[in-house]
Protein backbone atom coordinates (compact mmCIF):
# COMPACT_ATOMS: atom_id res chain seq x y z
CA UNK A 1 0.00 0.00 0.00
CA UNK A 2 1.51 3.24 -1.46
CA UNK A 3 0.73 6.80 0.31
CA UNK A 4 -1.78 7.71 -2.11
CA UNK A 5 -3.76 4.82 -1.19
CA UNK A 6 -4.25 6.37 2.07
CA UNK A 7 -5.00 9.94 0.41
CA UNK A 8 -7.55 8.68 -1.92
CA UNK A 9 -11.07 6.90 -1.19
CA UNK A 10 -12.63 4.77 -3.97
CA UNK A 11 -16.48 5.49 -2.91
CA UNK A 12 -19.19 5.82 -6.11
CA UNK A 13 -22.26 6.51 -3.84
CA UNK A 14 -19.76 9.67 -2.12
CA UNK A 15 -18.04 10.85 -5.23
CA UNK A 16 -21.77 11.08 -6.95
CA UNK A 17 -23.09 13.39 -3.51
CA UNK A 18 -19.77 15.43 -4.25
CA UNK A 19 -20.71 15.63 -8.33
CA UNK A 20 -24.51 17.11 -7.15
CA UNK A 21 -22.89 19.92 -5.33
CA UNK A 22 -24.00 23.61 -7.25
CA UNK A 23 -21.60 25.20 -8.91
CA UNK A 24 -23.08 28.98 -7.72
CA UNK A 25 -24.18 29.26 -3.72
CA UNK A 26 -26.24 32.31 -2.98
CA UNK A 27 -25.09 33.19 0.04
CA UNK A 28 -26.47 36.58 2.11
CA UNK A 29 -25.68 39.08 -0.71
CA UNK A 30 -22.42 37.10 -2.59
CA UNK A 31 -23.11 34.78 -5.34
CA UNK A 32 -20.26 32.17 -4.62
CA UNK A 33 -18.53 30.37 -7.37
CA UNK A 34 -15.40 28.33 -7.08
CA UNK A 35 -12.29 28.85 -9.29
CA UNK A 36 -9.37 26.33 -9.19
CA UNK A 37 -5.92 25.82 -10.90
CA UNK A 38 -4.74 22.50 -10.45
CA UNK A 39 -1.26 21.27 -11.37
CA UNK A 40 1.93 18.61 -10.99
CA UNK A 41 5.54 20.10 -11.30
CA UNK A 42 7.72 18.70 -13.62
CA UNK A 43 10.69 21.02 -13.48
CA UNK A 44 14.00 19.37 -13.84
CA UNK A 45 15.55 19.56 -9.83
CA UNK A 46 12.65 20.09 -8.14
CA UNK A 47 11.56 16.67 -7.76
CA UNK A 48 12.17 13.26 -8.94
CA UNK A 49 11.33 12.38 -12.52
CA UNK A 50 7.84 11.22 -11.79
CA UNK A 51 6.78 14.78 -10.76
CA UNK A 52 5.45 16.49 -7.29
CA UNK A 53 2.05 15.73 -5.84
CA UNK A 54 -0.85 17.41 -7.19
CA UNK A 55 -1.46 21.00 -5.83
CA UNK A 56 -4.01 23.25 -6.22
CA UNK A 57 -4.67 27.16 -5.56
CA UNK A 58 -8.77 27.59 -4.93
CA UNK A 59 -10.45 30.45 -5.20
CA UNK A 60 -14.01 31.04 -3.47
CA UNK A 61 -14.89 34.21 -5.15
CA UNK A 62 -18.52 36.52 -5.46
CA UNK A 63 -19.24 36.61 -9.04
CA UNK A 64 -20.51 40.33 -8.87
CA UNK A 65 -17.44 41.50 -6.91
CA UNK A 66 -19.40 42.10 -3.56
CA UNK A 67 -17.41 41.97 -0.60
CA UNK A 68 -17.63 38.43 1.47
CA UNK A 69 -19.10 37.82 4.62
CA UNK A 70 -16.45 37.37 7.50
CA UNK A 71 -18.46 34.01 8.42
CA UNK A 72 -17.89 32.22 5.37
CA UNK A 73 -14.86 29.94 6.06
CA UNK A 74 -13.28 27.50 3.56
CA UNK A 75 -12.57 24.31 4.99
CA UNK A 76 -11.80 21.50 3.09
CA UNK A 77 -11.50 20.07 -0.73
CA UNK A 78 -12.68 17.33 -2.71
CA UNK A 79 -11.05 16.06 -5.98
CA UNK A 80 -13.12 13.54 -7.44
CA UNK A 81 -11.80 11.57 -10.79
CA UNK A 82 -14.07 8.64 -11.93
CA UNK A 83 -15.71 6.95 -8.48
CA UNK A 84 -11.59 7.99 -6.45
CA UNK A 85 -11.86 11.10 -4.29
CA UNK A 86 -8.79 12.88 -2.41
CA UNK A 87 -10.17 15.14 0.27
CA UNK A 88 -7.94 17.55 1.95
CA UNK A 89 -7.89 20.13 4.66
CA UNK A 90 -6.82 23.41 2.88
CA UNK A 91 -2.86 24.12 4.48
CA UNK A 92 -3.61 27.68 4.43
CA UNK A 93 -6.55 29.80 3.29
CA UNK A 94 -6.52 33.53 2.65
CA UNK A 95 -7.85 36.82 1.59
CA UNK A 96 -6.94 38.04 -1.67
CA UNK A 97 -9.32 40.68 -1.58
CA UNK A 98 -12.72 41.41 -0.22
CA UNK A 99 -14.21 39.33 -2.62
CA UNK A 100 -12.05 36.48 -2.97
CA UNK A 101 -11.15 33.64 -0.43
CA UNK A 102 -8.24 31.74 -1.69
CA UNK A 103 -7.36 27.95 -0.21
CA UNK A 104 -3.50 26.20 -1.06
CA UNK A 105 -3.73 22.29 -0.91
CA UNK A 106 -0.95 19.95 -1.51
CA UNK A 107 0.57 16.89 -1.38
CA UNK A 108 -2.04 15.40 -3.29
CA UNK A 109 -1.77 12.00 -5.81
CA UNK A 110 -0.28 11.64 -8.79
CA UNK A 111 -3.37 12.39 -10.59
CA UNK A 112 -2.88 13.37 -14.68
CA UNK A 113 -1.71 15.99 -15.80
CA UNK A 114 -3.41 16.76 -18.54
CA UNK A 115 -6.42 15.04 -17.32
CA UNK A 116 -9.71 16.71 -16.33
CA UNK A 117 -11.43 16.04 -12.67
CA UNK A 118 -14.56 17.81 -10.30
CA UNK A 119 -13.01 20.31 -7.52
CA UNK A 120 -15.46 20.62 -4.35
CA UNK A 121 -14.82 22.98 -1.96
CA UNK A 122 -16.60 22.35 1.41
CA UNK A 123 -17.16 25.58 3.23
CA UNK A 124 -18.95 27.10 6.82
CA UNK A 125 -21.32 29.60 6.88
CA UNK A 126 -22.70 30.68 9.76
CA UNK A 127 -22.25 27.29 11.57
CA UNK A 128 -23.77 25.33 8.17
CA UNK A 129 -21.36 23.16 5.60
CA UNK A 130 -22.12 24.19 2.07
CA UNK A 131 -20.30 22.34 -1.08
CA UNK A 132 -20.01 23.95 -4.34
CA UNK A 133 -18.13 22.53 -7.22
CA UNK A 134 -16.25 23.53 -10.43
CA UNK A 135 -16.36 20.74 -12.95
CA UNK A 136 -14.21 19.14 -15.42
CA UNK A 137 -10.94 21.17 -13.94
CA UNK A 138 -7.76 20.56 -15.95
CA UNK A 139 -4.47 18.89 -13.93
CA UNK A 140 -1.96 21.28 -15.57
CA UNK A 141 1.79 20.30 -15.90
CA UNK A 142 4.83 22.85 -14.93
CA UNK A 143 8.33 22.12 -16.46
Amino acid sequence: QNNEDLLVRNDPRRSAELRSSSEVHIIGNNRLELSTYLWRDFMPGTVGTDGSKLTGVIRLQDAQGVALSNSIKMRRLHVVKGNEIWTTDFGEVRSVDATILEGVVRNGPYWGPNINVDVICEFDYLGKTYFIQAKSQPINRTD
